[in-house]
């Protein structure tokens, strides 16, 4: 059990490193980068980072609170393109989207620590990827910022 606990907590804090790797890129970077794509079939670093935001308030959020807070509930498909083309600011401060990201991380990262340890295995049933644990939609949480964060990164690499 101990080993399950501590890897939780390893989960969390890496959760919160994402944002601070961000954090770090926000303050390195020249403004202007952020707005160009590395290749024509690619998104902004602009505009990854603001679906980062997005899924994490549409999609994370919503789906580990429900989890915890219903008995096996069904959760919902998210159309990420269809929310971006409706929503997307291009204009929007890129260290404004970082502090509603962070702001929101950092609350929700709270909340796990909170939780229980019988409640990272509640589970929730998805169209797409079937019946899964809190925890799963932790790792899939924290795989899908890492995976951001590389985009981001290679994006403005190539662009400065």
């Amino acid at each position: 059990m101990e080993e399950i606990l501590a890897y939780r907590q390893a989960l969390l804090s890496a959760l919160l490193e994402v944002v601070d790797e961000l954090a770090k890129t926000v303050t390195a970077i020249p403004t202007q980068a952020w707005y160009i794509s590395s290749s024509p079939d690619s998104h902004t670093p602009h505009f990854t980072l603001a679906h980062l935001r997005e899924l994490e308030a549409q999609v994370f959020a919503r789906n580990l609170q429900r989890i915890q807070a219903e008995d096996g509930p069904g959760l919902p498909l998210f159309d990420d393109e269809a929310w971006m083309a409706r929503h997307y600011q291009p204009h929007e401060a890129v260290q404004n989207i970082l502090n509603e990201l962070a702001r929101m991380r950092k609350q929700e990262v709270s909340w796990l620590r909170d939780l229980p340890a019988a409640s990272w295995s509640l589970t929730g049933r998805h169209p797409r990827v079937g019946v899964r644990t809190l925890q799963w939609w932790v790792e899939l949480q924290l795989d899908t910022s890492r995976q951001h964060v590389r985009q981001i990164t290679s994006s403005l690499a190539s662009a400065t």
